[in-house]
Order: C-alpha cells, then structure tokens, then sequence
C-alpha cells in the first residue's frame, strides 16, 4: 500500500490524471459520508419525482416542463462546466447585465461548475454580485484540502469539506424560497449529475426541490454536480423507505455530457419547444486554443489529452445543440473563452485568484462591448 504527502501542487498534479481514470479509483474507494449503501435496489426512491434520466422520452420532459413554459418561445439558457473557467461564465452573466439586453430565463441548465452558477443566472441580474463574490473572493483554500491518503482506500485527493460549506452560506433558505417562487411561474432550473453505479446522467428539477424545501437536498446535487471523480469525493444521496436506507453515489455531470441545452429525446422526436425561442450556451473553456507544448512526462501528457477531448466533446455537443435547436426553432447564440484572453490553465494552480480575475473581466468585457455571442 503507497501512503504520501505532498505539496497541494503536486497532489493536484497527480489529481488531474487520476481524474481521467475516475471511475476505476471512485470503485475502489469508500462509500461517500452519510450514504447508506444497505439495500440499493429496495425500491423506488422518494427523490425520484425531483428527477428524471438524460436519456428520458419527451413524455417525461413534459412533466417537469409546464406547457405553457415550453410553448411561450423560452429563453434558454446552458452552462458547462470547466472549473476555475467559470470565472468566464460569471463574467459574461455579469457583463450581459450591464448592457440591459441580458433576457429573463425561462429554463437554465447547470453541469459542474456551471451548476453553482445556475441558480444565481436564474434567479435573474440581481444575483450578479454574488457570481462576482463567488469567482473573485475565494481561492482553492476555500474549496478543498489537501488529505493524507492510501491511493487505493481512498475516494478522492481532496476533502471538499470547505466546498460543501461554501455552497451552504451561498444557498440560504430565502434562495430557496426565491427560486421557488420563480418555479411556480413555469421557469426550470436543472443540474446534472452522474450516478456512478449506473453511470447514468440524472437531470436534478432544483426548483421542485426548493419548493418543497429539501436545503439539504439542493446542496448536496450542487456539490455532486461538481465532484470531479478521484480528484473531489463522491456525494451520496440516501433515502429511508419503510425502514431501509438505501442510496445513490453522484458524481460530476460533467462525466455524462458538458452542459444540457435541450431534452436529448428531442434529437430523435417531434419539437420539445414552440418555435421562436432563444438558446444561449456558454461554455467555460476554450475551444480553440493557442498550440500548446505539453510536458515531456507520463502526466504531462495525460493531462494535455484529457482537455483536448474535453474541448472536442464540447464542441461536438455544440454542433448539435445548434441542429437539435434550429429543428425545434429556437435561435441559437454560443459563447466561450477566447484566445485572446492571454492566460494559460495551470493544472498545478488550481483556482488561482489572478487567473479567475483575468477569466471574470475577458467574460464581462465581451459581454458589455457586445462580443460574447457567436
């Protein structure tokens, strides 16, 4: 058994590669705190009815998504996960506002770090100056800490702890009420998370959680949303029925697609939406980056691999956005982060204050100056 302890570079180092190979550690690692692993397959869980599959028919969709809401042309909107690169996406929100053109959401989408984004974006430009606290305050302290740990009886590198408190001083019970309250009027607000069992995409109806005001719940599907496997720790999401525990583990959406723009159930059926909506997706990374030489290593090169399939996915997932969207009507608008924002992801820096400063002003700048769209 190979115990260490090392620096919170080298861990992170290390971390990232282990991350490519997530579903191989999380197996081998313990059950999340709190889950109850007793008796899986008891019967249909109580938290299924906030819930459905990615891969659901659009009868499913229809439950979750008011007639009225999918018939009213919506405004959509899609963000991705990406790390310390939300900074962007809570940039260019912030930026859109202050143009006085950033629309009222009738359906936003969340996956990893765009999940903690989410709520905020629905809740509308009020919200903008916790984005703004969120991304420029805190650095990887506030986030994770670094264990002492067995690379096999382990679940993760680091302990998320700090995360999970964050997520609750952000998400108060009068947040709650807020997005309650805007869900009763037809608007949706989504986050994706992976069962790791299944290694199933689950769609998590946040504003039905709020609504019957399950705070412990709507935190626990943000902090799953971004638990980046082997890197952060799996979260469990455990239910009592008749007496027996049983429970799920969640892990990153981001594992199951890069950011949910429409019912994938649309690219194979009749319109999900009205026509004459709006599909906005902004995905925090860089699609076409600068040439970059990765480091002649083992991990160098893993890591390198790792983000040009993470980039080629998500482009991917654009071109079809854009069919599955122009099929259904909707005008469809992207945005990313640009070369020219002059900046190099550091794997061994993660959640840099200076590099998060520099993603925050590119998003809000090429929002205010009307540049963020594509």
């Amino acid at each position: 058994m190979t115990t260490f302890t090392q620096s919170r570079g080298e861990l992170t180092r290390r971390g990232v590669l282990l991350g490519a190979t997530a579903l191989g550690l999380a197996g081998c690692g313990t059950a999340p705190d709190g889950l109850a692993t007793k008796s899986l397959r008891a019967g249909p869980s109580p938290v299924t009815r906030y819930r459905l599959p990615v891969t659901a028919d659009l009868a499913a969709w229809d439950r979750h998504i008011p007639a009225r809401t999918r018939a009213g042309r919506p405004q959509i909107l899609a963000l991705s996960g990406g790390g310390e690169d939300g900074a962007f996406g809570a940039g260019a929100l912030t930026g859109w506002s202050a143009t006085g053109k950033r629309p009222e959401f009738d359906i936003v989408t969340g996956i990893s770090t765009g999940a903690l984004i989410a709520p905020f974006a629905f809740l509308g430009a009020d919200h903008d100056p916790v984005l703004r606290d969120i991304f420029l305050t805190h650095d990887a302290d506030d986030l994770m800490q670094a264990r002492t740990l067995s690379v096999i009886y382990s679940n993760a590198l680091y302990d998320t702890a700090p995360l999970a408190a964050l997520i609750e001083s952000y998400t108060p019970p009068a947040l709650l009420r807020d997005i309650a309250a805007r869900h009763d009027t037809g608007a949706r607000l989504f986050v994706v998370t992976t069962v790791l069992e299944s290694g199933q995409g689950v769609v998590w109806d946040m504003g039905e959680i709020a609504r019957d005001g399950q705070i412990a719940l709507f935190r626990a599907v943000l902090r799953a949303s971004a638990a980046i496997p082997g890197l952060f720790p799996p979260v469990g999401i455990a239910a009592e029925r008749g007496g027996v525990s049983y429970g799920e583990t969640h892990v990153d959406g981001g594992i199951t697609m890069p950011f949910l723009a429409l019912p994938p159930a649309a690219q194979s059926s009749a319109r999900a939406y009205a026509p004459g909506g709006h599909l906005h997706v902004i995905v925090n990374n860089t699609l076409e980056p600068e040439p970059q030489m990765a480091r002649r290593s083992a991990l160098g090169v893993s890591q390198q691999a790792l983000t040009a399939m993470v980039r080629s996915g998500s482009a991917a997932a654009l071109r079809t956005a854009r069919i599955v969207a122009r099929q259904n009507g909707l005008a469809v608008s992207t945005a990313s982060v640009g070369t020219e924002v002059g900046s190099t992801w550091d794997a061994s820096n993660r959640f840099a204050p200076d590099y998060m400063r520099r993603l925050f002003d590119h998003g809000y700048d090429r929002a205010r100056s009307d540049r963020l769209w594509r």
